[in-house]
Formats: structure tokens, sequence, C-alpha cells
């Protein structure tokens, strides 16, 4: 059985990368590692305009919507962990209902491009499928930075989701 490595950060795109490495482990009878890497720096703005953030719940989106209200300041850690949890909860959820293994890795801390690479060795995934953008502030491509870094660095078959 193969482990297909896949990043969630409650991005369109995300869900579409998690959707198609489902249907890869259900092909190929694999299992799917999910990893969330916090998204410091980040505005309560753009969390709540993640295509997840209407499933966070009340206490969680109105604590969101608080922090909105301060526009300069990023996002508290705590409050991104609350956020990166629900992520990952939900990702397991639609893996587990398909019938695929999910294992869900802890939550890091960092550049993203890093940990996901960090996260290939420590999972020897034979596979990342990962979303082409992600929450990121760079619009100076439609092939994120991310996702470019990973795919230029990894050692192993990497998919691009749009």
């Amino acid at each position: 059985m193969h482990t297909i490595l896949v990043p969630v950060d409650g991005s369109d795109h995300a869900l579409k990368a998690l959707h198609i490495a489902c249907d890869l482990a259900e092909k190929y009878d694999g299992r799917i590692a999910l990893l969330h890497v916090l998204a410091e720096g980040r505005r309560a703005g753009e969390l709540l305009g993640l295509v997840t953030a209407n499933t966070f719940g009340l206490k969680l989106k109105e604590a969101l919507q608080e922090a909105a209200k301060k526009t300069s300041v990023p996002v508290p850690k705590n409050l991104l962990k609350e956020v990166g949890a629900k992520i990952l909860d939900q990702a397991a959820s639609k893996v587990r209902r398909r019938g695929i293994e999910a294992d869900i890795l802890a939550i890091e801390v960092g550049e993203p491009a890093e940990s996901i690479l960090i996260a290939h060795k420590r999972t020897g995934a034979s596979t990342i499928v990962m979303g082409c953008r992600g929450v990121s502030k760079s619009n100076a491509s439609s092939f994120g930075s991310v996702s470019n870094t990973v795919f230029e660095k990894a050692a192993c078959t990497c998919l691009s989701v749009k």
C-alpha cells in the first residue's frame, strides 16, 4: 500500500486535490496522509474567505470575525491552530467516508514548502497531490511558489491540481 501526501489549507484547489488523491488511493490501494501548515501572518478575513469557512462552526467563525475587525493584526496562533485542526478534521472525514485510510499528521508551523518536503520524507509518500495555488498573498502566476518549490525538490511523483 502506498502513501499519498495531501497538504490541505482549506482552499478550493486543496479540496480538489484531496478529491483526486482519494480517486488515486481507491484505484491503487493507497492511503492518504493529511498535512496542514499554519498560515502564519494571515489576516482573519483571508481565512473567513476559505471554501471550508462555512463549516467552521459558530464559535470559531465569531472568533475569526472579531479578529477580522483588527485588520492590521495577524490572526493569533491559537486561533490559527483551531482553524488548522478543523481543516484537517474535515479532510479526514471526507477521506474516511470514501473508505480510505487517513493519517493526520501533526499541524506544522513554518515555511509551507519546507514543511511539506519534511512530511514527505517522514511519511515515505510515493506521491504528493496538492493544489497549484493555496492561501497565498501572491498573484504572480497561476502556479504557486509553494507547489513550484515542492515539485522541484520532491523525490517522488507530484500532481498539481487547479
